[in-house]
Parts: C-alpha cells; sequence; structure tokens
C-alpha cells in the first residue's frame, strides 16, 4: 500500500488536472504544485518572478507554463487594482492568479461574424496585418485566436501586430504558441502597446545575448538547462552586463581551467558584482592590478585573484 504523508500542509488541486498530464511539462507540473502549496504566490505583485525564484524555473518559462494552465480553464487572473496612469510596467501591480475559466472564447460562426463586421475594432484589416506577418492564410481558428486576444483581452491593433511580429522573429508561428503568450502577457499586466514594445525589447536584447553565449562556449543548437538559463538570465537580467562582461569573465575562466563552462564564469561574474564592478574597465584594471603584484609568478590563479579583487573593493568603500 501507498499513503500520503502529509507533515503541516496539504496542497490541493482539481481533480481535473489529471486529464492534462500528458501535455504537461515538467516546469507546467512544477509551477501548478507550487501554486498549490502556497497560496501567497498567488497574491504576489508579479507571480512569475515569485515562482520563479521559489522554483528555480526561468520567469519565461513560468509565464508559459501560467499561459499552459490557464488555457485549460484551470487557471485564470482575477481583476486586481490597477496601476496610475504612467507607471513603468515593473511597477504595475500583476493579477494574481487563481483556479477558473476557460482562456479564449471558443467564438460561434455568428458571434465571430459580429466582431469581424464591428467597424470600431477594424478586424478585417488587423486580420489582413497579422496573416501578412505570418505569411499565410488564417483558417477559422487561427482567425478566432486574434478576434479573442481583440475582444476578449482588450489589444489593440497595434499591440497584436507588435506580439505576432516578435513570435516570428523568434521562430515562433503557431498559433497556440501565440495565443499562450498572448495569455501570458495578459497576466503579467502587458496591456498596452508602448508596454509590450518596451518588454518584447529586453526579451530580444537576452535572447541576442543568449546566442552570443552559446557561440563562446560552443553550445551549439541544444536546449539550455534549467539552471544554464537562471545563471544567464541572472547575469543579464539582474546584474545587467552585457556580452562584453560576460565574455571577460569567459576569458579569464579559459586562462585558469582551459575549460570554460557557465558555472565557473557565474562565480567570476557573482563576484564582480559583489564588489560593485560595472564594466569591463572596472574589472580589467583589478585584473592588471592583480597580475602585476603576481609578476614573478607564472601561474594565475582566478580563484585566488578573484577572491583579493573582492577584498580590495570593499576597503575601498
Amino acid at each position: 500500500m501507498i499513503g500520503f504523508e502529509y507533515g503541516n500542509g496539504v496542497a490541493v488541486l482539481p481533480a481535473a488536472v489529471t486529464e492534462h498530464l500528458k501535455k504537461a511539462s515538467k516546469n507546467d507540473l512544477t509551477v501548478l504544485l507550487a501554486l498549490a502549496a502556497d497560496a501567497d504566490l498567488c497574491k504576489a505583485d508579479d507571480p512569475a518572478a515569485a515562482l520563479s525564484a521559489k522554483t528555480g524555473v526561468a520567469v519565461s518559462d513560468v509565464q508559459a507554463s501560467l499561459a499552459f494552465w490557464r488555457g485549460t480553464g484551470l487557471l485564470t487572473a482575477q481583476e486586481t487594482e490597477t496601476a496610475p496612469v504612467g507607471a513603468p510596467v515593473e511597477k504595475a501591480v500583476a493579477a494574481p492568479v487563481v483556479i477558473a475559466d476557460k482562456g479564449l472564447p471558443d467564438y460561434s460562426s455568428a458571434e465571430l461574424a459580429d466582431i469581424m463586421d464591428d467597424k470600431s475594432k477594424n478586424m478585417k484589416t488587423l486580420i489582413d496585418e497579422c496573416q501578412r506577418v505570418v505569411g499565410k492564410v488564417f483558417n477559422v481558428a487561427e482567425t478566432k485566436t486574434i478576434a479573442g486576444m481583440v475582444d476578449y483581452l482588450g489589444f489593440d491593433g497595434e499591440y497584436v501586430v507588435i506580439l505576432l511580429t516578435h513570435c516570428v522573429k523568434m521562430g515562433k508561428k503557431s498559433m497556440r504558441y501565440i495565443e499562450k503568450t498572448a495569455l501570458s502577457l495578459y497576466d503579467a499586466g502587458i496591456t498596452d502597446a508602448e508596454a509590450l514594445a518596451a518588454y518584447l525589447h529586453r526579451i530580444e536584447a537576452r535572447a541576442e545575448i543568449e546566442g552570443q553565449i552559446r557561440a563562446l562556449y560552443g553550445m551549439g543548437d541544444r536546449k539550455l538547462s534549467q539552471k544554464e538559463k537562471k545563471m544567464i538570465e541572472t547575469w543579464v537580467g539582474v546584474m545587467k552586463y552585457d556580452i562584453d562582461m560576460i565574455r571577460l569573465a569567459y576569458e579569464v575562466n579559459a586562462d585558469a581551467t582551459h575549460d570554460p563552462n557557465l558555472s565557473y564564469t557565474d562565480s567570476i561574474l557573482q563576484r564582480w558584482h559583489a564588489a560593485g564592478y560595472r564594466t569591463t574597465a572596472d574589472a580589467e584594471r583589478d585584473i592588471a592590478e592583480y597580475r602585476r603584484k603576481k609578476q614573478g609568478d607564472s601561474s594565475f590563479d582566478a580563484e585566488d585573484f578573484f577572491a583579493a579583487a573582492v577584498k580590495h573593493a570593499y576597503r575601498e568603500k
């Protein structure tokens, strides 16, 4: 026999979860279990960031998983206090995640016709532009997705075109993927074209840096591990380091070990960040100073250097 040891708490999930287990990824299940086990995550100002910190799943993957469960009808977002007009996207109050809704509606033929005929929505022109962006003629289901983004989520035409352009640029032309992304953005409170453009610019910049890092380490097209994703997101999103700073850390790693890897480079960048080094010039000055002091020693111990560099930086503060 098998029995549960509940300990001090119980995570409760709807029985309908079992209907979606075959399609759910590891990340999808991890995110759902975390939500069920900790109700405070649902109330966080930024549920995706809170879930990422709790589970170790990258924020972008958390958002995709929230969209997946929203699409199954097991998760939805309730309205919360609206952020003040003109507030930065990062300050906006994100909607908490709760059990209930069905995602985008499945419009009947009559309902879809009414939306398409609504001159205020300018849907026919929008559909033509979206088809041009994606490079195909939409079927009824795909047309319903665009209609749902406008009619149900309240996105304007500019928003929809920006989103589709981004997805196509990233090689994601599936309308199912685009729908999941739209729902994820809605859940995150990114609902106007200006905020979307700023958010996607950051996403695309990170993707560009990830590509450069892949080339640097000879990773090819293999899928990154969750640990690797987390490290790269921290370097770019938290530490705000550009590819030049990352490349310098890689070079020091290569000099020290002749077998550079992300974990070792991460330790270097973590120490630079702790020491307050913001640019390559900051790091290079300390590298040069250390090497001058070690001229009589042909070896270069990166661990020794960075320990000394951090101490030096803190002495100056």
